[in-house]
């Protein structure tokens, strides 16, 4: 209806809301204007019939084939991309060459238990190997500014490992003019502007960048280009400082094979499982490591206890309550006691210029300036202006901080509703990895939590003094500037080979296409011969719009082998279709399900849209569910909890709204064992405490009820 869709336009312009689960566009990096997609030929039905007609059975199912499916089906017409030539003549897109066929054996390779040290051993344990096949494009980003650290050295690392081609964006961070030259001992071509000039080994090349934020070359070096010795000049350093660019694979084989990390996951025979352990065990088109040991996860209920876990692993020591409150983000920081670290992985959804991000920000350069490498990952479209220069300023100073801001584009010419889209999806996997030279200081940290002063402190902190960082205030309606209180949960690993599985896991996002946005399988199942695999926790990560919504069936699932009780935390509750079904098929058959959710979302963006599609939730099920609501004063409920029969927890950054399953990326850890459900009940019954019984009589304005007639705009949130 006009007057729906009218408002709704205006609602999503402001919410950054996308129209549907929509699977098309691309993930483009900064320094790249536009994104073309391939788009699917006439004559190819599906993922699957388009793999088969390079593959011969391809179509059949099996699960690495199924990557390689999907893969084919997003690249195919790809010929008549823009661009899509590459500077040495090959196509970097066209899935009938060797790369493709290459790639196909090695997942054939991974996936039959043959004769090797990786097979699983007798006794049900996982197999390990490594992935070896050549099948996505790279790019990433080289920061450059004239003041940062002028004179110093500086060793930018790029990422060639399984990929057909790889583009180096060189983009200038700051205002000051740079000349950069030297050689490589490889073919490296430079674009600018559509005009391309290629530089044989060995010869002198020049890239001048006349200075303001934003300007960028893009580099790509030949697959034979190992290292380049370089030089940058600029008023702030006439003599120059030595740039050094490596190909990381050949440089650095120990993380490369972290990288190629492959997993055969051991499958009981599900005649011996039962339901709850079948969906468990069972593999699926859901990226997912094999069954883990985590030993005894530390539990994050508190909002310091959460931040200062992150210093922690960071610093060797937390944050004094005396030293949080005085909320000086120059504060003296410790590093007496700091673990040498050799990787630190840190997704999220936000990483703010606030005084959390400036400390946690002041950590990582403290190992940034060792030598350790270090890959953040956050949402292009929630970052401002002033958490843009603090992790620019980063990474420009030391460009072993490798920077991945994501933006989802659309296709060129695509419909309103995708355009949109470009406002919405998001990265929305939490964790932060690092990885010790002693084993034993090894952490890492899954939950709700992003890097914001809300998630720490109940009200703005006063930051005035600080004119580069962001002074947050309380506002409610559309605004970046918003400021909440969040109530999170996340959960931290001590155990090493359990830190190393899940950074080698979360690689696989890293190393994603770059233009297609599809990551390798980490794991696939295999026969185990009988006995279960010891361990009880499986990581997982979603990526809805190029997995086929895998997360979604799994969900489903779940919810469908609950025998007797639901318990579940979340703030969101949108539930899409197949999960409301699910909902409805275990109330029917004597499921009891309680939610303590929080139905008010004023205080989040967006809050009042939100509030009403929460009591469209409770209009539904009120007369059913056990709902309440959580109600500390002036805080938002932002913790993802389920539990399922007292046996298993779901602990992660999945909301239950159409967005987690439709539209972000997630996730989250999986645990199956009565024990470490007895650890988490008094947290869920802390939560309990602090709640309310929600009435079922709810009412909801009736803009908002006609909006939400619409199927389409229920799937934007």
């Amino acid at each position: 209806m006009p007057f729906a869709t009218a408002l709704f336009g205006l609602a999503l312009t402001l919410l950054g809301g996308c129209a549907g689960p929509l699977r098309h566009g691309c993930d483009v990096f900064p320094g790249e204007d536009t994104c073309v997609r391939p788009t699917l030929s006439a004559n190819a039905a599906g993922p699957d019939v388009a793999a088969a007609q390079f593959f011969g059975d391809a179509g059949k199912g099996d699960y690495e084939k199924r990557f390689l499916a999907v893969l084919a089906h997003n690249q195919i017409g790809a010929m008549d991309r823009a661009n899509g030539t590459g500077p040495f003549g090959h196509d970097r897109h066209d899935i009938r060459n060797a790369d493709f066929q290459a790639t196909y054996r090695a997942l054939e390779r991974l996936a039959k238990p043959v004769a090797s040290p990786h097979v699983p051993p007798a006794g049900g344990g996982k197999g390990e190997g490594h992935f070896d096949g050549r099948w996505r494009m790279s790019r990433q980003t080289l920061y450059v500014d004239a003041s940062a650290r002028p004179s110093s050295p500086k060793t930018f690392s790029f990422s060639g490992l399984q990929a057909r081609s790889v583009e180096i964006v060189l983009r200038q961070a700051g205002s000051h003019p740079i000349d950069i030259g030297g050689t490589c001992d490889g073919a490296l071509a430079i674009r600018q502007l559509g005009g391309t000039r290629t530089f044989p080994a060995g010869k002198m090349l020049r890239i001048r960048l006349a200075g303001g934020e934003g300007t960028s070359f893009s580099l790509f070096p030949d697959q034979v280009l190992n290292r380049c010795d370089l030089r940058i000049h600029s008023s702030l350093a006439p003599a120059g400082a030595p740039l050094t660019i490596l190909r990381e694979e050949v440089a650095d084989p120990a993380l490369a094979a972290l990288d190629s990390r492959y997993e055969r996951c051991p499958v009981p025979n599900s005649a011996s499982l039962d339901p709850l352990q079948r969906a468990f065990y069972s593999g699926r088109w859901l990226s997912q490591t094999c069954v883990l040991t985590p030993g005894e996860p530390r539990l994050l209920r508190k909002s310091r206890d959460g931040f200062n876990a992150k210093v922690e692993a960071l610093m060797g020591a937390p944050l004094s309550d005396s030293a949080i409150d005085k909320a000086d983000p120059e504060l003296p920081l410790d590093f007496s006691n700091a673990p040498k670290l050799k990787l630190i992985y840190l997704s999220s959804l936000e990483f703010k210029a606030d005084f959390s991000g400036r400390v946690i920000e002041r950590l990582i350069r403290h190992h940034a300036a060792l030598g350790t490498k270090v890959r953040i990952m956050v949402t292009d479209v929630l970052e401002r202006d002033k958490d843009d220069d603090m992790l620019h300023r980063l990474a420009a100073e030391f460009p072993n901080v490798s920077l991945q801001e994501y933006r989802w584009r659309a296709d060129r010419g695509a419909p309103i509703d995708e355009q949109i889209s470009q406002l919405h999806k998001t990265l929305h996997v939490k964790m932060l990895a690092t990885l010790a030279d002693d084993p034993g200081r090894s952490r890492v940290i899954i939950g709700g939590r992003n890097i914001h002063d809300g998630f720490l402190f109940h009200s703005p902190v006063d930051l005035s003094r600080y004119p580069n960082l962001q002074q947050y205030g309380k506002t409610d309606g559309f605004s970046l500037n918003y400021y909440s209180n969040w109530s999170d949960f996340d959960i931290e690993i001590a155990d090493h080979p359990t830190v190393e599985t899940l950074a080698a896991h979360l690689s696989t996002l890293w190393l994603r296409d770059a233009d297609t946005n599809i990551a390798r399988p980490f794991s696939i199942p295999v026969a185990s011969g009988g006995q279960r695999p010891s361990g009880t926790a499986r990581h997982f990560i979603s990526v809805p719009y190029e997995d086929g919504h895998a997360l979604e069936d799994y969900f489903v699932e779940l919810v469908d082998a609950a025998h007797h009780h639901i318990e579940i935390v979340n703030p969101y509750l949108n539930l899409t279709p197949k999960i409301a079904g699910a909902f409805d098929r275990a109330l029917a058959r004597g499921v009891k399900i309680d939610i303590v959710g929080r139905i008010d979302l004023k205080g989040d963006i967006g809050g009042r849209f939100l509030t009403a599609l929460n009591k469209l939730f409770v209009e539904k099920y009120g007369d059913r569910i056990n709902i309440r609501e959580f109600k500390a004063p002036d805080v938002v409920l932002h913790s993802k909890i389920m539990m399922i029969d007292e046996r298993l927890v779901t602990i992660s950054s999945v909301n239950l709204n159409n967005r987690s399953f439709f539209h972000d990326s997630e996730n989250g850890m999986m645990v199956l064992d009565p024990a470490f459900y007895r650890r988490m009940k008094p947290i869920y019954d802390d939560y309990v405490a602090h709640s309310n019984p929600v009435p079922s009589n709810v009412t909801i304005a009736l803009p908002y009820r006609l909006l939400f007639d619409e199927d389409w705009v229920r799937q934007a949130f």
